[in-house]
């Protein structure tokens, strides 16, 4: 199924509320994006996080994270070429898992504001070789602390 706006199923069919676990594979991450997201599902749920460095990943985001969510939420910084990928994978209750793929990128403007699409995949199988995708790119990316932080500061100044 082919979607315009991915915030419109996330909110419409109660995606959010419900997940369990969510594995977010993409380019750029804004804190309105992550905001977004995190202020909407359960504050138990797990998130991994994979993102490049290349884009223009909010500093903040990545500060927040490091000192506020540390044990339920993993980021890692894939760092050994571009990483333009946008892909979201949402485990649900009684084994139920939704993903979506698509230009979209962890920002406001990429769920919501700008003009992206995005395939929304259900079929288990498909699923799981997302999730294989994702964990090839998650455990090959250096997990996020201030000693990464520091070093993305100094490549991307402003």
């Amino acid at each position: 199924m082919i979607i315009k706006k991915l915030a419109v199923p996330l909110i419409n069919e109660k995606i959010l509320p419900q997940v369990e676990h969510c594995y977010i594979a993409t380019a750029v991450m804004s804190e309105e994006g992550f905001d977004f997201i995190r202020s909407r599902i359960p504050t138990k749920t797990k998130m991994d996080i994979v993102t490049g460095i290349q884009g223009l990943t909010s500093r903040e985001v990545l500060h927040r994270i490091w000192r506020n969510y540390q044990g339920r939420i993993t980021l890692n910084i894939y760092t050994k070429n571009v990483f333009h990928a946008n892909v979201y994978i949402f485990d649900m209750p009684f084994r139920k898992t939704i993903a979506f793929i698509g230009s979209g990128t962890f920002t406001l403007e990429g769920l919501k504001d700008h003009e992206e699409l995005f395939y929304k995949i259900t079929d288990a199988k498909e699923i799981e070789n997302l999730k294989s995708w994702f964990t090839g790119y998650f455990e090959f990316s250096e997990p996020l602390t201030e000693k990464v932080i520091q070093e993305y500061e100094r490549a991307n100044p402003a």
